[in-house]
């Protein structure tokens, strides 16, 4: 899929397919022409006249990973707009991923040749569901339960999604576009065994409130430690890029104080941790139960940062 058709030249219409594009390089190649056994050359789309301009209709680039900004980053215009004053991104910019590396090719490439663009078992369903849109962070799939969904599946569904200036994820933006949804129900559609139903939703999360109360060392500075504090907790307790791997809170692993003592020992300017406590929080409604010392997630749901509190105090 590295080459992809983007226009044509003047005299021609864009079905004659004259040039391609290398996505990962930025380079447009002409059309080849293909040596025949009987010595003849065979043109796979016009050749241009020399001199002859190349006409794209429509384009997209952006900078990989690094395009997916927090809301409110871009400010600066290019060029001035008539009655523009200023501009801001109110939401953070999604979508943009880096080109595949050698060995994520040698990883996905025997999951291609074993899938065989067929949905058979759950890996089959996550593989085909993360290649049918972009904008895709996480999947996991399900057995859907008994009853009416007896025989279905469960396709749940985590968008990537950006901190803002303090690390911090809103929930609204770990719930898919039903748009990205749909790509993916009609994807997996056309590949399911018959008689198959598939659900394809977000998941269950849960969210997770820490208050904490941290001794500094002599010379730290106690509101940068607070502000330090918290933003790991966010970094840590998130379905992306948390967890004690970095790479997103496992499925149905349960939250235990022991990891916030763990999480906040290791800055640089605590002391002593001298208290946690935990509560289970609801994201949506913002209510948040007893203080606990473990908080036990469903097999399939995830944890969701939710309004941190660390105090700082000397002692």
């Amino acid at each position: 899929d590295t080459w992809t058709e983007v226009g044509s030249f003047a005299g021609h219409e864009p079905d004659d397919r004259v040039f391609v594009v290398d996505r990962a390089a930025g380079e447009l190649q002409l059309a080849p022409a293909v040596r025949e056994p009987d010595g003849t050359l065979r043109g796979y789309g016009a050749v241009p006249p020399k001199g002859a301009p190349l006409r794209v209709p429509r384009y997209r680039t952006g900078g990989g990973p690094d395009g997916n900004v927090a809301p409110g980053t871009v400010q600066v215009l290019r060029g001035a707009v008539p009655f523009v004053d200023r501009v801001s991104n109110r939401r953070a910019a999604v979508g943009g991923v880096a080109a595949e590396s050698v060995d994520e090719a040698k990883e996905r490439g025997p999951l291609a040749l074993r899938v065989r663009d067929r949905a058979v078992t759950t890996e089959d369903y996550e593989e085909l569901a993360r290649a049918a849109t972009t904008g895709v962070a996480r999947v996991r799939c399900v057995a859907a339960g008994d009853g009416a969904d007896a025989g279905a599946v469960r396709v749940l569904v985590v968008p990537t999604a950006v901190p803002d200036a303090a690390g911090v994820l809103r929930f609204e933006d770990l719930v898919p576009q039903a748009d990205t949804l749909q790509a993916i129900a009609e994807h997996l559609d056309e590949r399911r065994p018959v008689g198959v139903r598939v659900l394809v939703e977000p998941p269950f999360y849960q969210g997770v409130t820490v208050v904490a109360r941290l001794s500094p060392r002599p010379r730290a500075d106690v509101a940068q430690l607070a502000t330090d504090a918290e933003r790991a907790l966010h970094r840590y307790f998130e379905p992306l890029q948390g967890g004690p791997d970095g790479d997103g809170w496992p499925f149905g692993r349960p939250v235990q104080a022991g990891e916030v003592y763990a999480v906040l020992q290791q800055l640089a300017g605590t002391e002593i941790v001298e208290d946690v406590k935990l509560f289970a929080a609801d994201p949506i409604t913002g209510r948040r139960g007893e203080a606990v010392q473990r908080i036990d997630i469903d097999k399939h749901a995830l944890v969701f940062s939710f309004r941190h509190q660390v105090r700082v105090t000397r002692r």
